[in-house]
């Protein structure tokens, strides 16, 4: 081999950089695969039948390219083999993106020389977008005035660190539909890159041991998907739902921005990481999630049960952006004033976002089928 050029990022970047001509990982362990089948030439010898491998010129590659994804599809095998299987081919450059450790080590110990290590460039927080960012908080996340000067300060360092900086670290709490989440993507549309999103509500336990600590190869995991992701900007949904045993796989990400397990590294330098829970206070996160992990957030940030004034303004805004997302003659059939003093006058039986929301649709969902039903033959 002539290079071997290691990749970490999304695969979007990794698209940038490796040739239109190649062979991919999948094809060559195929290939290889087939070869040793081919193995045998028959040869009798005083009356006995011995086997020889039939010796087989190495073929020349140019490229071949390996995504995240392939080395799920190749046994854990050709994992343990892998430089014994590239080295049945004459290659001249290797490109793998985001490879497990245990290629990596493969390669290390025998081409250390030849390597090049490339990495995503991660959109870092600049001071124009902190100021964009303050601007605009208070218009897209309503009714959480306090929030927006906490976030500011939590989120100040960013502006002067270097590119080995550790992540800012912040939890998030308070009840649910109230901003939490928005305040995330606004994070990242600030900084314009795709929102990396994890909801851990969903995992089980025996299933979040493999995601968290590294399964086998083919397993889906969370190193995997940080490799993956397209943003710096980490949300965490409902990180207080998993048992408190798992918090230990996320004190070296908090505390030096390293994620590992035990198939991958992932370096979160510059990263902020949001983590979102429903706890009504910092005694009962504490006591929940333990000091260990409470003390590894740089900063602790409640939001506030929204008030009948603030949710007046989100429905106001919800039922615009509805209006909006509606063709030109839908927009002609309904009676705007009608919903907004709907929801007026139940604006104090409703709990949060979610539910506004919910009935806004409903309501006009309403209005358009009673219009279809009375005009349409």
């Amino acid at each position: 081999m002539k290079n071997i050029i290691i990749y970490y990022g999304p695969k979007k970047g990794y698209e940038e950089i490796i040739p239109v001509q190649k062979k991919t990982l999948a094809e060559i362990v195929s290939a290889h695969d087939s070869k040793m089948n081919t193995h045998l030439l028959v040869v009798k010898q005083e009356g006995k039948q011995e086997f020889k491998d039939i010796e087989i010129e190495k073929s020349h590659i140019d490229n071949v390219v390996a995504y995240s994804e392939s080395y799920a599809v190749i046994t854990e095998g050709a994992i343990q083999s892998f430089l014994t299987i590239m080295n049945d081919y004459d290659i001249d450059n290797l490109y793998l993106q985001n490879p497990p450790k245990q290629i990596v080590t493969q390669l290390e110990q025998t081409y250390p020389k030849l390597i090049k290590v490339k990495k995503y460039n991660y959109q870092k927080l600049t001071g124009r977008m902190f100021k964009r960012l303050a601007n605009k908080f208070n218009a897209t996340i309503i009714g959480q005035e306090e929030v927006k000067e906490k976030l500011l300060v939590a989120l100040y360092p960013l502006l002067n660190q270097n590119k080995n900086s550790k992540p800012i670290v912040i939890m998030f709490y308070g009840e649910s539909g109230v901003g939490k989440t928005e305040t995330a993507k606004l994070i990242s549309n600030i900084l314009g890159q795709k929102l990396f999103r994890k909801q851990f509500s969903m995992f089980q336990n025996m299933e979040f041991s493999n995601y968290l600590f590294g399964g086998k190869h083919s397993q889906d995991s969370f190193a995997k998907d940080l490799l993956e992701r397209e943003s710096n900007v980490i949300l965490i949904d409902e990180f207080d739902k998993p048992a408190p045993v798992f918090h230990s796989a996320f004190y070296q990400l908090f505390d030096e921005g390293v994620f590992e397990d035990k198939n991958y590294k992932v370096e979160m330098k510059n990263s902020i990481i949001i983590c979102t829970s429903n706890y009504k206070n910092t005694d009962e996160i504490r006591e929940k999630l333990g000091e260990p992990i409470f003390y590894r957030f740089n900063n602790i940030i409640k939001f506030d049960e929204l008030s009948n004034d603030s949710l007046r303004k989100i429905i106001d805004k919800l039922i615009s952006t509805k209006y909006n997302e509606l063709t030109k003659s839908e927009q002609k059939i309904l009676d705007l004033d009608e919903i907004k003093q709907k929801m007026y006058t139940i604006v104090e039986k409703i709990k949060n976002v979610r539910n506004a929301d919910i009935i806004i649709q409903e309501l006009i969902g309403i209005q358009l089928v009673n219009d279809f039903l009375e005009n349409k033959k």
